[in-house]
């Protein structure tokens, strides 16, 4: 008898020790499956937030100081509210894109009227402090039409580098619930949450009927904010409904955003206490066989859980993402991966390091990558990569290490996103900034920009350089005897002449309505006074088909050439003296080349 209590005994003690390391690995895996879905959640906030960073860096090298003064209808205002309503196609998160001027009143908004003072908004008092900072994204708050929005902008600065205004996108929070929604949580107690730096809720899931006006009161949030800690996991009671859950709170990096994860406790240990109550109901009848039970029991429940957590969190998401376990060898891809890569389940898992998989066209870029990943760093890249049936593409990678409770490294994430897109788009404003959209050549800025770099080019190597002015002869004639269209293919035409009949290495732009220049490096008043004779006579010989009938339309041009002066360093003294011999080859009748 005695032998049988001692043995019972022996075997309760084994059971109880066999269900404290259970309930320890049921805490380890809700501690985890919330890193990995904060992990998540924190990589769309930052994708979100690039795009727009993206498209606010191509639109500010665009503005100028007239831009923020621009306040009346207009031409310019005109031309300026089409690139913001252009640069707002490639942001469909921003609800409203705005301009302040380095004053804080508002310039322009599809939201707001123009005028607004908003020196009194976080965003303003941004632009004015005074540090190298550009970017910043203000806390939640409320505009004037009444929407809650958080608002990413940044400075402008003109060619002298100083702040002459901000450019703003403000995503409304609705949008932040939205984003949350695609998340899918493990049970209906379950929390993701979205909060701004003050932990006043931007979303929430599952989701509230109204969000709270003031903060949550979550102290270890607080806590990780003030001590300038990235991330934390503790338990906390919620304020809102009174449930315990393990929660994994981190800051997004870079910015004033928290994301939160928090696993109900009761709920993830329902199987835990299942064991427990079958084993003490069976302990009496049969105390091996349910110690054996329950291991295998507890085995079947980790694995199940982890491919819940994937299939959850991972398999819908639209970003292509890949899990590697901590020796760096791929275990998983999602099914968007396979879509952006073209590379199945059966080549590479279990086959290729996440290294070689993500950098293999890269190599240059692996040992930054791996120290990253040793130093538990986060590790991000801008690429280009090739599908597997050739086609190349532009994308983000982030790389993240997954660390347990005692920081040992259990699993690598990586997370690709295809910003083709947006790359092209940001080309396509970079070009319409660069060049006259009508003649395909040189707008007046970068032709300017040109000049001064090719005029620095010949003072320091003591090299020539002319400069040649063009301008259509009875242009005006032209147009209003034919109509602005036909005055616009005799434009086009004349641009694709001069540049046929020049050197590779000159450079053509367009001034302004029919006035042209051409700059003509290493050549001297003499050999461009040559060139130009071969201009002025090809666009003699140009004969376009009358839109009225009868004989074609011929025109001719006008030419002025100036020569480089030791010791000037700007355009204007040398369009100056171009312009001179221009104004002199009209007065001897036009159609007619003239030196400077």
């Amino acid at each position: 008898m005695l032998s049988a209590v001692a043995l019972s005994l022996l075997l309760l003690s084994l059971g109880a020790l066999e269900l404290a390391s259970s309930y320890r690995t049921f805490i380890k895996q809700g501690f985890n499956q919330a890193r990995v879905t904060n992990l998540l959640l924190a990589e769309w906030i930052q994708r979100e937030f690039r795009e727009i960073d993206l498209i606010q860096s191509s639109l500010a090298k665009q503005l100028t100081a007239a831009d923020f003064s621009s306040t009346t209808e207009g031409p310019a205002r005109n031309a300026l509210e089409t690139r913001l309503v252009r640069a707002m196609h490639g942001i469909p998160q921003a609800y409203d894109l705005i301009l302040v001027d380095r004053n804080c009143r508002l310039v322009l908004s599809f939201k707001v009227s123009p005028g607004f003072d908003a020196r009194e908004r976080s965003y303003c008092k941004a632009m004015l402090a005074n540090n190298r900072d550009d970017r910043f994204i203000s806390e939640r708050f409320r505009t004037e039409a009444g929407d809650d929005v958080v608002l990413a902008t940044q400075r402008v600065r003109g060619d002298d580098g100083k702040v002459i205004g901000l450019i703003g996108s403000a995503v409304r929070v609705e949008h932040f619930q939205t984003q949350i929604n695609r998340a899918m949580v493990g049970t209906r107690y379950d929390v993701l949450v979205f909060a701004d730096r003050y932990l006043r809720l931007l979303a929430r899931q599952p989701m509230l009927p109204n969000l709270p006006s003031t903060p949550v009161n979550d102290p270890n949030a607080r806590a990780m904010l003030e001590n300038k800690q990235h991330d934390a996991s503790y338990e906390l009671v919620s304020p809102l409904d009174g449930r315990l859950r393990l929660h994994a709170t981190s800051q997004v990096e870079n910015m004033p955003i928290l994301v939160s994860v928090g696993i109900d406790k009761a709920t993830l240990l329902e199987p835990w206490w299942s064991k427990l109550y079958l084993f003490l109901a069976s302990w009496m009848v049969m105390v091996l066989l349910i110690v054996f039970a329950t291991r295998r029991y507890l085995h079947n429940v980790e694995l199940s859980e982890a491919l819940a957590i994937r299939s959850a969190a991972i398999d819908h998401a639209a970003e292509a993402i890949v899990i590697a376990d901590g020796a760096g060898i791929v275990e998983y891809i999602n099914p968007a991966f396979s879509k952006m890569t073209g590379l199945g389940s059966d080549d590479v898992c279990g086959k290729e390091t996440l290294t070689t998989l993500l950098l293999g066209h890269q190599p240059e870029q692996m040992e930054a990558l791996a120290h990253a990943l040793r130093d538990g760093q986060n590790w991000r890249g801008e690429l280009s990569s090739t599908h597997r049936d050739g086609h190349s593409y532009f994308e983000t990678v982030s790389v993240a290490p997954v660390r347990d409770s005692s920081g040992q490294l259990i699993h690598i994430v990586a997370i690709k996103y295809d910003i083709s897109a947006a790359k092209k788009l940001q080309a396509d404003l970079e070009r319409l900034a660069n060049t006259d959209e009508l003649t395909a050549l040189y707008n007046r800025r970068q032709f300017l920009l040109r000049g001064q770099e090719e005029i620095a080019r010949g003072q320091r190597w003591h090299r020539p350089l002319s400069l040649a002015m063009l301008d259509l002869d009875f242009f005006k004639r032209i147009n209003d005897r034919y109509g602005h269209g036909f005055g616009d293919d005799v434009l086009r035409r004349f641009a694709s002449c001069i540049q046929f009949n020049v050197r590779l290495e000159d450079v053509c732009g367009r001034l302004g309505g029919e006035e042209f220049a051409i700059l003509l490096p290493d050549t001297d008043r003499y050999n461009a006074g040559l060139i130009m004779e071969r201009v002025r006579d090809a666009v003699a010989q140009i004969e376009l088909p009358n839109p009225l009938g009868g004989e074609p339309v011929r025109f001719t041009v006008s030419i002025g050439i100036s020569e480089l002066y030791p010791g000037e360093e700007t355009p204007t003294p040398l369009i100056a003296r171009a312009d001179a011999a221009l104004y002199l080859a009209k007065q001897e009748g036009r159609n007619c080349v003239r030196t400077g």
